[in-house]
């Protein structure tokens, strides 16, 4: 079985969180900013390349507030690892988009829950770290 880290952003600015846009044969969903670690990098290294590549936007990664493992199948482990983080700068374009990505947008803290944001319990994982509800770091285990 293979295993991979991978290191994830929750960017809030200005009561909006940064996701990347997706589209596949459903519709429309988004996903945190992140992606895998590569050999030699840590991960607060990985969540800034990932998020300079994936959304063209530079940040200063904070710390680890939730952890999740997921089983992409019987031969694939992931371990996603978020960072908060805060933004630095702005670049009008990215660097390179992950497959299915079609673009990137700050969502509404208010209305998170009303967005196709996957996992869908990490909607609420985010809303409970936002308005100070929550014990960090959490173990999330399998997210559904």
């Amino acid at each position: 079985m293979k295993i991979r880290n991978s290191a994830k952003a929750i960017l809030i600015h200005e009561n909006k969180l940064l996701v990347i846009k997706h589209k596949d044969q459903d519709g429309i969903f988004y996903l945190l900013p992140g992606g895998g670690q590569i050999p030699g990098e840590t991960l607060p290294e990985t969540v800034k390349r990932e998020l300079l590549e994936e959304a063209g936007v530079e940040v200063e990664v904070s710390k680890v507030i939730l952890l999740r493992e997921c089983f992409i199948d019987q031969d694939f482990h992931r371990v996603e690892f978020m960072f908060t983080c805060g933004l630095k700068r702005e670049n009008s374009k990215y660097l390179k988009q992950d497959r299915e990505q079609i673009g990137v947008e700050w969502l509404s803290i208010q209305e998170l829950k009303s967005f196709p944001l996957y996992p869908v319990s990490l909607r609420e994982a985010i809303l409970n770290y936002y308005n100070g509800r929550s014990n960090l770091p959490i173990y999330a285990g399998e997210m559904p």
